[in-house]
């Protein structure tokens, strides 16, 4: 699975590096959905964040508790939001003060509760409406009821009118790699709804439309590999990692995608080949 995070993250330029790029000297901000113990944001404010970055992670109450304290005991961490602190009786915790006026804010919460209707939606503390803003899904909206998902991309979406999103999941569930995927997950008893709804990328594309998004492209990893990995860092991963099952990995990677749109926003610098699908 290293070579499937590689290939996200070190094409000529990600698509979060190229979100930033486009956006630096402007204030700018991320949601992550599902974020769990990821550390992007630290590595941000540590090295990448030039202008104002207001960064938001959600994920389950247990999950954001534990990373409060894995903050404020792991001194990597903590050197980076070295004032974190909970904010009230939430499960909400935040680390202002940062380099340029960044934010971080980490917020305990099922995504669900974002999808149903309420009158007034449920406020997400420190969320601003009038910044350019990237939704981030890492195989985190394919747990939920297809309803549910496009529930969360429209809470978005109807109140930050610039905003871009990112989904990486599975895809291409129907040939016999994807049978035996799907197999091996409901062996562990995990299902991905999304999946039986979006089978392609040409329907992620199309998802990504539906939801109002003015430009909508997607493409699987095995295509991104190829086509925006440089020779020498497909050289220094072999070197890594040494890919002696090339069939075995290109067939994995042909079941992961990536999916991006935007609205609102200048993103036509973000690289764009068509997969051939």
């Amino acid at each position: 699975m290293t070579q499937v995070a590689v290939s996200m993250s070190e094409p000529s330029y990600t698509l979060i590096d190229a979100f930033l790029f486009t956006t630096q000297g402007q204030e700018r901000q991320i949601v992550s959905l599902g974020a769990g113990t990821d550390t992007r944001a630290y590595r941000l404010f540590k090295d990448k964040a030039p202008s104002k970055l207001i960064y938001h992670e959600i994920d389950f109450p247990l999950v954001t508790e534990r990373k409060y304290h894995l903050t404020r005991a792991i001194p990597e961490m903590r050197a980076v939001m070295p004032k974190a602190e909970l904010v009230d009786q939430t499960h909400t915790w935040r680390q202002e003060d940062l380099p340029n006026a960044s934010q971080y804010w980490c917020h305990g919460l099922d995504l669900r509760h974002l999808s149903r209707s309420s009158e007034p939606p449920i406020q997400l503390l420190g969320l601003q409406t009038n910044v350019k803003t990237l939704l981030l899904s890492e195989c985190c909206l394919c747990y939920l009821q297809v309803a549910e998902a496009s529930g969360v991309i429209q809470y978005f979406k109807d109140q930050i009118p610039r905003i871009s999103l990112v989904i990486y999941e599975p895809t291409h569930p129907n040939d016999a790699f994807g049978k035996q995927m799907i197999s091996n997950l409901a062996a562990r008893r995990i299902r991905m709804p999304t999946l039986d709804k979006y089978t392609t990328t040409n329907e992620q594309e199309a998802r990504l439309r539906d939801a109002g998004f003015s430009s909508a492209h997607s493409l699987t990893i095995e295509f991104i590999w190829e086509d925006w990995v440089s020779p020498e860092e497909k050289e220094r991963v072999d070197g890594l990692e040494g890919l002696d099952e090339v069939e075995e990995w290109n067939l994995l990677a042909d079941h992961y995608s990536i999916s991006w749109g935007w609205t609102g926003i200048n993103l036509q610098n973000w690289r764009v080949r068509e997969s051939g699908e």
